[in-house]
């Protein structure tokens, strides 16, 4: 049988041009279906050359795989995200750029290194970044040309970066060979997130085949608060508060005090509802915000309110305060979160049994970025199991429907 003629990508030139590229973080066009084969190809002299002369030899390390499927027009955030990712957790990282193009089905790949040095002396840590390139109409292919690139044995995590209304199709399809997924489609810093406009994104949560695996950023924004809550009740004297709890206000930053980035509030609250079980009975809307009652295990009335707090210096939706409070055995039980921006930001967790009050901790609050939060999402293996609950709890209380 005649051989057919070979596309000038099939076989990578692994000169030392090539490899300083590939080690450097320039992208090395190669076949998609020639992808670990070029890849072998490139490691094999990059340690050779990286070893030479008595350097610091490079370590290739891969603790997982993470999916990135984004927008072509959000490529400078994911790429400068990934990179700080590749340094706190070196993966396989497969990033598949969707660009606008409807007809547009070709399929290209790149490779390349993101490597790190950890301390002088020590090999540099290198993580693979697989790019896949292709339009709107190419989406389906993207599954297929994802799972043979798959490191095996290992966990896969989907960062879902796209519009939460694109492609669900895709977004399925890969959460079947995710373990954990991560919706978060804009950048940290856009007050969007924390608004009505990021109820897609708890909807795709909720999907069939991302149930039990997917969390919103927004929600890893938010673990010193829920770890904080939980603390209270660690003391065995206090365990007994969960079942008198009575009231719960959480409140959080608006420019003006209007009731317009309560999602955090609504995930704190349904965390808190869904771990103590909670149900639903009525939610009503204020000009202050949301409140709305429950009853709990003990068909008791537990009421809950998320109010606006006008707050210039802080982000919208983000808590400023919880108060809790409980019947005990011994009188009312009061737990108070506070967020205090001075010299550094932090909360204030305090005690107040009757009448008296006592300040238990402060906890710094330090802004954590992206690829910080991205990493700990990685590394979580319960948020996913509390977050549907959670998520279905908020919806409630934002006024939507499952």
């Amino acid at each position: 049988m005649a051989e057919s003629s070979k596309s000038s990508l099939e076989h990578v030139t692994t000169d030392s041009t090539t490899v300083e590229q590939f080690l450097a973080g320039i992208p090395v066009p190669v076949e998609p279906a020639a992808i670990e084969r070029e890849l072998a190809a490139l490691w094999k002299p990059a340690s050779e050359q990286a070893g030479a002369g008595g350097s610091a030899a490079v370590a290739r390390v891969c603790l997982a795989n993470l999916l990135v499927i984004g927008d072509t027009s959000n490529n400078a955030w994911h790429a400068d995200t990934l990179q700080k990712i590749s340094a706190r957790f070196p993966c396989r990282i497969l990033w598949a750029q969707l660009g606008p193009g409807s007809a547009d089905t070709t399929l290209t790949a790149d490779v390349t290194a993101l490597c790190h040095l950890p301390s002088p002396g020590n090999p540099q840590v290198c993580s693979e970044l697989i790019t896949l390139h292709t339009g709107r109409g190419g989406a389906d292919n993207v599954p297929g040309a994802v799972l043979p690139l798959l490191e095996p044995d290992l966990p896969a995590v989907l960062w879902w970066a796209m519009a939460t209304n694109a492609e669900t199709a895709l977004f399925d399809a890969l959460c079947e060979l995710a373990d954990r997924v991560i919706v978060h489609a804009e950048p940290l810093a856009s007050p969007a997130l924390r608004t009505l406009r990021a109820v897609p994104s708890l909807r795709l949560c909720l999907r069939e085949h991302a149930a039990d695996k997917a969390t919103v950023m927004v929600w890893h924004t938010m673990s010193h608060w829920r770890e904080l809550t939980a603390q209270f009740f660690d003391p065995p004297q206090l365990r007994a508060a969960l079942r008198g709890i009575e009231t719960v206000t959480v409140r959080y930053a608006t420019p003006t005090g209007e009731p317009t980035a309560a999602l955090p509030a609504a995930l704190y609250a349904g965390w808190l509802a869904g771990q103590l079980q909670w149900k639903p009975v009525a939610c009503k809307p204020a000009p202050d915000g949301v409140r709305a009652a429950f009853t709990n295990a003990a068909s008791h009335n537990v009421n809950v309110e998320l109010l606006a707090q006008a707050a210039d210096n802080l982000a919208p939706g983000r808590l400023t305060t919880v108060d809790i409070t409980a019947e005990t055995a011994s009188g009312r039980t009061s737990f108070h979160l506070s967020r205090v921006v001075g010299e550094r930001t932090e909360i204030q967790k305090t005690l107040c049994l009757s009448e008296e009050c006592t300040l238990l901790k402060s906890l710094p609050l330090a802004e954590r970025d992206e690829a910080t939060l991205l990493g700990a999402a990685i590394e979580s293996q319960s948020a996913s199991r509390v977050f549907p609950r959670a998520a279905k709890t908020a919806l409630w209380l934002l006024g939507e429907t499952t």
